[in-house]
């Protein structure tokens, strides 16, 4: 007989009281050995939290699974200290997966069900200590070169003012006839040559230009200018609907509050890696979205573009050409 069954036999001699009391006993005996054996592991690791770091990554998580171990690593290169995740309600076990790669101090899930990216930054924002906030897509993949985040510090600390900063693109739109407004994934043709940026800050030497508006992702928000605009505006879209606009419409709101926005060039991001989100899964949602806000912002900031063109281009004197590099 094994001793596991004499134990057991043993057990079962007992007044049923006593014998319920030792296998609590037991059961918990076994939790507290598995906690205290956690609490050392973490208290060994080299990875520390603290309440206080430089840059905050915040991911809009929505059934990309296959890219989580991807973006994971090279969030890892980075010198980012806190990584946070929008977990929307993900069908394909994308939150298992972030769970599984999310393990050092600084590391947060937030789980909520198909309310879409606008209230999700949003929350994730408040949770957020960096100084600086960074908002990605789980589409697309960041690069192996780790100075995209380095660079957006460094122009932060340089333009006191400069509330938002966009590693992707940045627009100019004519709001009455879209189709001649300059913007694409590779960044506005007037600003950008054979997918280069054209100006550069003259200290840094990092492509860098100021811009009427830029779009996610990497989109950095100074964290306390982002308070200060009041978040994206949840009036933009329903819960469950994308908020197509939402980063133009900060954007402006910036300018008009006496904050500069500007577009900076990293290494290449991989885009719209297992499809973009928004097109997948709603896309008529997504056209009507679109045109709604279009008809808003032209009632909202017609009048207001001339003069936020004017900063731009004022701004943008004190920059030089990437030619001159």
């Amino acid at each position: 007989m094994t001793i596991p069954s004499i134990k057991s036999r043993l057990l079962n001699l007992l007044p049923e009281p006593v014998r319920n009391s030792s296998r609590l006993l037991t059961k918990r005996g076994r939790l507290v050995r598995k906690v205290k054996a956690r609490k050392a592991a973490r208290a060994a690791s080299p990875h520390k939290y603290t309440d206080s770091p430089a840059v905050s990554l915040i991911i809009q998580s929505f059934n990309h699974r296959d890219n989580i171990e991807t973006i994971v690593e090279r969030l890892r290169l980075t010198t980012a200290q806190e990584v946070i995740v929008c977990e929307d309600g993900s069908v394909d076990g994308s939150e298992k997966a972030w769970r599984a790669q999310l393990t050092r101090p600084n590391d947060f899930v937030i789980l909520s069900n198909d309310l879409h990216e606008i209230r999700t930054y949003n929350r994730a924002i408040k949770l957020a200590h960096g100084e600086f906030i960074g908002l990605l897509q789980d589409d697309d993949i960041p690069p192996t070169d780790p100075s995209w985040v380095d660079d957006v510090v460094k122009l932060f600390r340089k333009y006191p003012k400069m509330a938002i900063l966009s590693g992707w693109n940045g627009w100019t739109f004519d709001l009455t006839d879209i189709d001649k407004s300059i913007g694409a994934p590779v960044g506005p043709a007037e600003l950008f040559r054979d997918g280069r940026l054209d100006m550069m800050d003259p200290e840094s030497k990092i492509p860098f230009q100021f811009v009427e508006a830029v779009g996610i992702g990497p989109m950095f928000f100074r964290r306390t200018d982002f308070q200060a605009l009041g978040g994206f505006d949840e009036q933009l879209s329903r819960p469950g609907e994308p908020g197509i606009w939402l980063d133009y419409d900060i954007s402006l709101r910036a300018w008009l509050s006496d904050r500069w926005v500007g577009v900076y060039q990293p290494k290449p991001f991989e885009r719209n890696v297992g499809g973009q989100g928004t097109v997948m899964f709603g896309n008529a949602v997504r056209s009507a979205n679109f045109t709604r806000n279009l008809e808003r912002f032209k009632q909202n900031y017609s009048d207001h573009l001339p003069s936020v063109r004017a900063k731009v281009e004022g701004l943008n004197e004190q920059l030089v050409p990437r030619s001159s590099q």
